[in-house]
């Protein structure tokens, strides 16, 4: 799949949530390097992180069960937005801090209780939230399955 048709993926599932913030979020998005930035230690290519957060999201929503779809892609798509570039979020100690709040502070993204921890903690697998918060695990897993190469986008013809 080409950086475009990502590009273009990513959109429209995020508008498909109909998620108070969603349109702030997207043109975040936009005008950071959020669509171009690679990731730091897997998916090292351009549009790496784009690449990465959209394959998470098709590995969990493959696998979500009754847990809303609206959800799953917020907390996918998002759950590494605080490594792309537009605002200087540095001084925010954490990764899925830092996430959280450009998401709730600088786009005004409503994210329910679920979602944020499953931000807040898609790295930590033995967080004890994990054995609660459904929708944590599976983006944890989405995010490793992801990164360790096992659930890859397909190519366009």
């Amino acid at each position: 799949m080409k950086n475009e048709e990502i590009r273009q993926n990513i959109i429209s599932l995020l508008r498909s949530t109909g998620r108070q913030g969603i349109e702030a979020t997207i043109a975040y998005l936009e005008r950071s390097n959020y669509f171009r930035a690679r990731c730091h230690s897997h998916h090292r290519l351009f549009g790496g992180l784009a690449r990465h957060s959209l394959e998470a999201c098709g590995y969990a929503l493959a696998n979500a069960g009754d847990i809303p779809a609206g959800s799953v892609i917020i907390a996918t798509l998002l759950h590494d937005v605080c490594t792309s570039k537009a605002h200087d979020t540095d001084w925010i100690q954490g990764h899925g801090r830092r996430s959280v709040r450009i998401l709730e502070t600088i786009c005004g993204l409503n994210l329910n209780r679920d979602e944020r921890e499953a931000i807040l903690l898609h790295m930590h697998g033995g967080a004890p939230q994990m054995k609660t918060n459904r929708l944590a695990a599976l983006v944890n897993r989405a995010d490793h399955v992801s990164a360790g190469g096992h659930w890859r986008l397909r190519e366009s013809a």
